[in-house]
């Protein structure tokens, strides 16, 4: 008796879970259906005739709907047609031969983001066969060789950045160290150069002559503007150093 018992306290203990496992599975199923395609099944219609008519296989409908027996499938039963939402960003299925570095050339992207990306920390476990998702490719700085003549305002003028940021990025503190023949990185938000803007006499602007002692930081600070707006406003045409008796054309306010 005690015996029985022990079995009738387990089966009846093992009941509520298997109920509970089968209304998870049923409640993924529907939650699947109410999310993607789905077909109802009429009467007379085959599990390969579905497939075939939605352009999916069998064992997919099978998997996608936890069809137990693939020959009995009731009439009036909904199916889930459509496969899952692929996820966001570029997956890459790795094939025989492949390795992180050539992963990483092929898409553009670092060889040791892909990996951390992807949770790797060692390259040897990279199996054939399993799916890498592979990150957005950061645009790529751009290169400039320096030439005679050459200074940080000078190239950053013509790559539309500050030479306060092209002297950062370079690790640059003295601007004089700047050697002809030194290749440099312009940072990569200067994708287009800023247009140059032509000055015109006549149309408000204030035209200066300078005196000797004059700079352009201290021409820019006597009108209230910065050093950058004064050289820009005067283009290609400013020189490095100002002469005396130099007109400098300053920007309307």
């Amino acid at each position: 008796m005690a015996v029985s018992a022990s079995v009738g306290s387990s089966i009846a203990g093992l009941a509520p879970a298997v109920a509970a496992s089968t209304r998870s599975a049923h409640q993924s199923v529907d939650q699947a259906k109410t999310e993607r395609k789905t077909h109802t099944v009429q009467l007379g219609e085959t599990l390969s005739g579905i497939a075939g008519k939605y352009g999916v296989k069998v064992s997919d409908l099978v998997t996608w709907n936890q069809i137990a027996d693939p020959a009995k499938i009731r009439a009036g039963a909904k199916l889930v047609v459509s496969p899952p939402a692929k996820p966001a960003g570029k997956t890459y299925t790795v094939a025989p031969g492949d390795t992180f570095s050539g992963i990483a050339a092929k898409f553009g992207v670092d060889v040791g983001e892909l990996m951390a990306y992807n949770g790797y920390e060692d390259p040897t476990k990279l199996l054939a066969g399993s799916e890498i998702k592979i990150p957005t490719a950061k645009p790529k700085p751009k290169k400039y060789k320096v030439v005679a003549g050459d200074t940080f305002f000078s190239i950053g003028k013509k790559f539309g950045v500050t030479a306060d940021e092209l002297m950062a990025h370079n690790g640059y503190q003295d601007a004089t160290k700047l050697l002809a023949g030194t290749t440099i990185e312009i940072p990569v938000k200067a994708d287009k150069p800023k247009p140059e803007p032509k000055p015109q006499p006549g149309t408000g602007e204030t035209v200066y002559t300078t005196v000797a002692g004059d700079t352009y930081a201290s021409v820019a600070k006597r009108f209230g503007i910065t050093e950058e707006e004064l050289r820009i406003y005067n283009g290609s045409r400013s020189p490095d150093k100002l002469p005396a008796g130099y007109k400098l054309y300053i920007p309307p306010s």
